[in-house]
């Protein structure tokens, strides 16, 4: 069924009916008459709906993890630079070209609190498949999350009042692909979205995005 499952894509300007399931909030998915919230269940719901959680439960477990390294990092991030803060120079350099380097082994605990870009990269390269794919042989959700922390950006007519900074992986595409670059499978997996087909017509079609 990837890509290309029927599916309406709400945008609100008050609030819809059923926000109880995620605690009075958005993002809320709804099939039918059940409604569920939170975005790892709904991507597990999206994914599993349209082969995207591998081909057993080994690999959708780890697919899941990979999820979990892509959170953290992301959250790392944010550590650094706080959400809704303008970066500077200094912290952007932080955030790309310094901190811990272990990849391998044992993670050094001796650089917890300086585990920013390369230290994740390093240690997320260790763990994807060598097909081409961060898990097995196909496309799964675990590229998908690589490619939106990683890749994803928004086109100056897609980005309505984003600030320009905000519209890019980690506030600079252009470091961010030079980074990725030395990462061979981490590469291949967001290759394998950026490339398919179905991503790239819903990225055609998909509009101004407000965030």
């Amino acid at each position: 069924k990837f890509p290309g499952a029927g599916y309406e894509d709400g945008r609100y300007s008050a609030p819809p009916e059923g926000l109880e399931a995620n605690l009075g909030r958005m993002p809320l998915a709804s099939v039918g008459d059940q409604s569920f919230g939170q975005s790892v269940a709904i991507n597990f719901y999206v994914a599993s709906e349209n082969g995207l959680m591998g081909s057993n439960t080994i690999e959708a477990a780890q697919i899941m993890g990979i999820g979990e390294h892509v959170k953290e990092m992301t959250q790392a991030f944010y550590k650094l630079i706080p959400y809704g803060q303008d970066p500077t120079p200094e912290a952007l350099d932080t955030w790309f070209d310094s901190g811990a380097s272990d990849a391998t082994g044992a993670a050094n605990r001796d650089g917890f609190s300086t585990r920013y870009l390369t230290w994740f990269l390093g240690r997320i390269e260790q763990c994807l498949g060598n097909q081409g794919f961060a898990v097995g042989n196909k496309l799964s959700l675990a590229d998908v999350l690589l490619y939106n922390a990683l890749a994803e950006y928004l086109k100056e007519e897609e980005a309505g009042s984003v600030a320009a900074h905000k519209r890019e992986a980690f506030y600079s595409r252009d470091r961010t692909n030079a980074k990725v670059a030395k990462y061979p499978k981490i590469k291949a997996s967001v290759d394998a979205v950026a490339g398919n087909a179905n991503v790239q017509k819903w990225l055609g079609m998909r509009g101004t995005q407000g965030f």
